[in-house]
């Protein structure tokens, strides 16, 4: 006799017939007893024909074998650039996208299973788009009506701080935007509207609690145009917040002023405009605001300070509004003040979770580890997966052995992994290849990669489905001939070669044999032997190269660095020139300072200069920050200042740097053009003194 427990773990290795169907029926609740044709007062059942139950199929609607029944997320900006998942049915790996009038390259296609592919939206018009699926093979195809939506304007960076004071620019396609449009992040407005055309605004965002917010501009008749889930509130501080913007400096200046860590106003903090007996004061008010009125016209040194936090100074600032983020003073004495509260959130990662996929072999089958070689000896096959980053100079670092992707992992497809990161736009990467960990240090060679780029990461929760295709091998040699400046007696005594790869965006992957080092002073070419190709998942990156003039084996400074130097071109030697020297600091001095004037020698197309006195063993600094055309300054004298951190007297040790920025307006400067990562070539030096 069958029962309902027989016919359900049959069920999974039987074929979909009309008799399983029948049978299964007196198993569903409410359908009364099972049927037992062995019961004598039971009428015998009719006959079922299993030879011909076709037509009888015919009333079960199993669905377009081959149909497209959705996106996620069905939405994003016009400029494209949006990483969706089309789900389906009936996709091959030979499948042809076309979203709006644009039809995708392969590289911009990927199909990881009959009902999955993963695709990067192209540039298109505001509105809703038609997607269309092709099989190449068979021919089929299907169209979703609208099933993209393209967002009227686009929103650089899509992220930030839950502190706020991060810096959006607004692009817009067809949009009417007037000097009376509003703009607002998560219904709260956003501060310092800058009003550029029709298509181009900027603000500053309100704070906001961690996860994704609708961007609105609110016109002046009435229309409105929105992008949603377009700005990323995560729970780390951004280098877009804060600096200099608005107009042209006028008689009037504003000054806000927020603690760097828990973004709360610095309340009493005082903003200081220009230098000496004429320097205007103000004080900051409760919401961090100081307003400043008097000869403030052209440019005015502007220097931010609070109690228990560390100073800042912009000068010659030549716009009307200064955003600054005061880095708390990390004394025992100054415990509890500020205040821990504000708009601060525990920090909140995220995870990625996906398989490495290979191809060859059965459609949506798992593939072996097609161009990684076999092990010899303590060798074993292992994959690595990491989040690109801003900075190609960042050090390789191989996860632990624990982290590893290996031939014997889980995984319907691939091979899976898992990935904790930041909260944000995230681009993953992974490299195939040997390792040996009975060698110290530890040796991994890679030998095929994979890239994929614009996973949306929230705060605290996890992204699963994030498929990397194994498609490029490292095949590659890239050669590069520096010419770094001349030694001084200091230093710089050796040359460091670097390649990354940059995959879009200002962002990197990392390579574990992309470094080499040549003493100086004799110019050097450097080669880089098994690069991975340009291709696949790679179509479109760039290979990145840096030298770095750097002293002793640890790269200390005095140093010079070019670089954002990329090519796509392997066969073509590349030559690097634009190395600053090593610049000198005239003040502070090895004598004595008395903390009012900085000056230095320099030569060069220099855009920035950044100086940091540091005092008290690093307890407290002064950070001072001037457009590259003045290198002599005068200063506030803090110690005439009530209520404010100042150097502590003693020993002190500067550290100073020129830098080039590419499409640099001092004017417009952010947080994240004072880190080195952001700049094209610099050199910098440290010098001793006192204070």
């Amino acid at each position: 006799m069958w029962n309902c427990r027989v016919w359900r773990s049959l069920l999974p290795g039987l074929a979909c017939g009309l008799g399983v169907a029948l049978a299964l029926i007196a198993c569903l609740p409410g359908s009364g007893p099972p049927l037992n044709p062995y019961q004598d007062d039971a009428a015998p059942p009719p006959a079922i024909r299993f030879d011909n139950d076709a037509g009888l199929l015919h009333d079960v609607d199993l669905g377009d074998p081959f149909a497209i029944t959705g996106l996620q997320p069905s939405h994003g900006p016009w400029t494209g650039g949006t990483r969706t998942s089309i789900a389906g049915r009936g996709f091959s790996s030979s499948l042809e996208v076309q979203i709006g009038a644009a039809l995708l390259t392969s590289s911009e296609v990927f199909a990881s299973s009959p009902t999955r592919v993963a695709v990067v939206t192209p540039q298109g018009n505001p509105g809703p788009a038609d997607v269309r699926v092709r099989n190449t093979t068979s021919g089929e195809e299907r169209t979703l009506l609208g099933g993209f939506f393209y967002d009227a304007f686009d929103v650089s960076p899509s992220g930030g701080a839950t502190t706020g004071g991060t810096r959006i620019a607004l692009h817009g396609s067809g949009t009417l935007w007037t000097a009376n449009s509003t703009v607002s992040v998560g219904g709260q407005p956003c501060a310092a509207l800058a009003f550029t055309d029709a298509t181009d605004l900027a603000c500053t965002t309100p704070p906001g609690s961690p996860g994704s917010q609708d961007v609105t501009v609110a016109n002046a008749d009435g229309t409105v145009d929105q992008a949603r889930d377009a700005f990323l509130y995560s729970d780390s501080p951004d280098g877009y917040r804060g600096g200099l913007y608005g107009g042209a400096l006028a008689g009037h200046l504003t000054v806000l002023a927020f603690d760097a860590l828990a973004g709360a106003p610095l309340a009493g903090g005082k903003a200081i405009a220009g230098s000496g007996p004429s320097a205007v004061l103000g004080t900051f008010d409760t919401s961090g605001a100081a307003h400043l009125s008097g000869f403030l016209v052209g440019k005015v040194t502007v220097t931010v300070a609070a109690k228990c936090h560390l100073p800042m100074t912009f000068v010659d600032v030549p716009v009307d509004t200064v955003t600054a983020y005061l880095v708390p003073e990390f004394d025992p004495s100054c415990s509890g003040d500020p205040p821990s509260s504000g708009n601060y959130y525990a920090m909140q990662g995220g995870e990625i979770d996906g398989e490495l996929v290979w191809s060859g072999g059965i459609e949506f089958e798992r593939a072996p580890w097609k161009g990684v070689p076999m092990p010899i000896g303590s060798e074993r096959q292992v994959a690595y997966v990491w989040t690109t980053t801003s900075n190609p100079l960042d050090p390789f670092r191989l996860p632990p052995a624990a982290n590893a992707t290996t031939p014997a992992s889980d995984g319907l497809l691939g091979y899976a992994y898992a990935l904790k990161t930041q909260p944000g736009g995230q681009n993953v990467y992974a490299l195939a290849g040997l390792e040996d960990r009975s060698v110290n240090p530890v040796r991994f060679e890679p030998y095929v990669m994979g890239v994929a780029r614009g996973v949306l990461v929230q705060p605290g929760t996890k992204v699963t489905g994030v498929d990397i295709p194994m498609t490029t091998l490292f095949d590659q040699s890239v050669s590069l001939t520096a010419k770094p400046p001349s030694p001084t007696r200091r230093g710089p005594d050796r040359l460091v070669s670097t390649l990354a790869i940059n995959v879009g965006s200002g962002q990197f992957a990392l390579l574990p044999q992309g470094s080499s080092t040549a003493l100086l002073p004799v110019p050097k070419t450097s080669a880089f032997v098994g690069m991975p190709s340009l291709d696949g998942t790679l179509a479109g990156a760039f290979y990145d190269l840096t030298g770095a003039a750097v002293s002793g084996p640890t790269g200390e400074q005095p140093q010079s660095v070019v670089t954002r130097i990329e090519t796509s071109d392997a066969n073509s030697p590349i030559t690097m020139g634009g190395f600053f020297p090593i610049p000198s600091l005239v003040q502070p001095s090895n004598g004595r300072w008395n903390g009012t004037h900085v000056a230095l020698q320099a030569s060069g197309p220099i855009d920035l200069v950044v100086v940091n006195v540091l005092s008290g063993n690093g307890l407290v600094s002064w950070q001072i920050v001037s457009p590259g055309s003045n290198r002599s300054f005068d200063l506030p004298d803090l110690t005439q200042v009530p209520g404010v951190a100042t150097l502590v007297h003693g020993p002190i040790t500067t550290t100073f740097s020129v830098a080039r920025l590419d499409e640099f307006d001092y004017g417009q400067l952010r947080y994240g053009q004072l880190k080195t990562s952001a700049w094209s070539a610099y050199a910098q030096d440290t010098t001793a003194g006192s204070y």
